[in-house]
């Protein structure tokens, strides 16, 4: 059963040359192996019939033939391989014409086979050419059949055998014309099955560029916002540095602690984040790491303090016992930030923050509280949705509308989810709930 498959897998890579890209090609390689079947039955047949002349014609014709098969598929010299079959074609119709008894005999259908083929290999400035020479070749033989028959010798011995060859030439002709139009369908099937692989092919690239695309403009959008509060908050040290005048020696020594501590936090902070955003892009593998939320958080809301204290807020932080975490630190990071970010932002002067960590269940809570401007009801509802277009806190801090949807998709990729709850004029609340531990599942999406 094996070697049987083999050999049709070996019968039909003769017949469909599918390496080559040229229609016309595929189609001359498989017109070849036809015509050389198509001689081989009319071989046989002529041996019946009593056509011995053209029984040898026909075998013979399978040397120039399979010559010309070696040309076009080993050496691929394809024009050359044209010429010498339609040079080849028309000296042995004149030859079958003679001997099929001229005007009488089967040879129209093999003109009409012969053109059939050759205006399917041959290039389309070259088809008028060998139409004219198939008309020219038909008209002066059937001219010289009708008006010169004594010229032909009469080889059929009965009508029997007379019909018999018409019938089984003009049934060779339409199988040859039929495998060569099957043939040309194929080649439209296939050609159109490589186009659709190709189109969905690049339309997966263009998505994955998309997305690409986008992944980067959130995360440069999640670096401006990040690191835009802690630097400001340096600047300003800077700036108050600057009036050193008006300072004791004191308020300066506390001032360059402060400043020293806030640019070390700073700096390790936009480490993270770089590094984070270069492990999003590439997308090379998670970033798990087990570390208790005290230490974890600590840098992060030590800057947060300080930029509050900036705005005269007040910052307050309660940890409900220290709960382990084993997952993507680096997204609680951005959460977290985002969420104390949006508090400062969008709180008065001499407001209060309240900042609670705490475990449930095998879950972790953070909350991040206000006594802020609070959100209009309406918007409530598409609060996380991707909405990018500039926003201004208290102070007329500019932001690019993103942090919460940024916020939103890193808390399902941690397997958690997000809450608010709001009140025009009194402040908002908005809760994080994730896995202290990330499960396997988890690990494949975020893949």
């Amino acid at each position: 059963m094996a070697s049987w498959n083999r050999m049709k897998e070996q019968i039909k890579s003769w017949f469909f040359w599918y390496r080559t890209p040229v229609m016309e090609k595929q189609i001359f390689n498989s017109m070849l192996f036809i015509i050389a079947v198509y001689l081989v039955a009319m071989g046989v047949i002529n041996i019946f019939i009593g056509q011995t002349w053209l029984t040898l014609i026909s075998f013979l014709t399978l040397g120039p033939l399979a010559f010309i098969y070696y040309l076009i598929r080993i050496k691929n010299r394809y024009q050359l391989s044209l010429y010498l079959f339609g040079g080849l074609s028309y000296p042995l119709i004149t030859i079958n014409f003679f001997l099929n008894d001229g005007v009488l005999g089967p040879t129209s259908y093999i003109f009409i086979l012969m053109n059939v083929v050759l205006i399917s290999i041959a290039p389309l400035k070259m088809i008028p050419g060998w139409t004219a020479v198939n008309i020219s070749f038909f008209v002066v033989l059937y001219y010289l059949g009708t008006y010169h028959s004594s010229w032909i010798p009469a080889n059929y011995t009965s009508e029997n055998y007379l019909f018999i060859d018409h019938v089984l030439t003009y049934i060779g002709s339409i199988l040859g014309i039929t495998l060569l139009l099957t043939t040309l369908k194929q080649y439209y099937q296939f050609q159109k099955s490589e186009a659709e692989f190709k189109r969905n092919e690049l339309a997966l690239l263009n998505r994955d560029l998309n997305n690409l695309n986008q992944q980067k403009d959130k995360i440069i959008a999640i670096i401006a916002h990040d690191l835009r509060n802690p630097l400001n908050s340096i600047l300003q040290t800077l700036e108050l540095i600057d009036q050193a005048d008006s300072l004791t020696a004191e308020e300066m020594d506390f001032i360059h602690g402060e400043l020293l501590k806030n640019t070390k936090r700073t700096y390790r902070m936009m480490e993270n984040i770089l590094e984070w955003s270069s492990f999003e892009l590439n997308r090379t593998q998670n970033r798990i790491r087990q570390v208790d939320l005290k230490s974890l958080l600590q840098d992060t809301l030590d800057i947060m303090t300080s930029i509050a204290s900036q705005k005269q807020l007040t910052l307050n932080v309660n940890f409900n016992g220290n709960p382990e975490v084993n997952g993507e630190t680096d997204r609680i990071l951005l959460i977290v930030r985002n969420l104390i970010q949006n508090a400062i932002k969008f709180s008065n002067k001499g407001g209060t923050i309240w900042c609670e960590i705490s475990s449930d269940d095998r879950q972790i809570i953070i909350s991040v509280e206000d006594t802020g401007i609070g959100i209009p009801e309406q918007k409530i509802t598409n609060i996380f949705q991707l909405e990018i277009k500039p926003t201004y806190g208290t102070a007329n801090e500019k932001g690019t509308g993103m942090g919460l949807h940024i916020c939103y998709q890193n808390a399902l990729k941690l397997g958690g989810s997000i809450e608010v709850r709001s009140k025009e004029g009194v402040g908002s609340t908005f809760t994080l709930r994730f896995p202290a531990k990330l499960t396997s599942d988890q690990e494949l999406l975020n893949q």
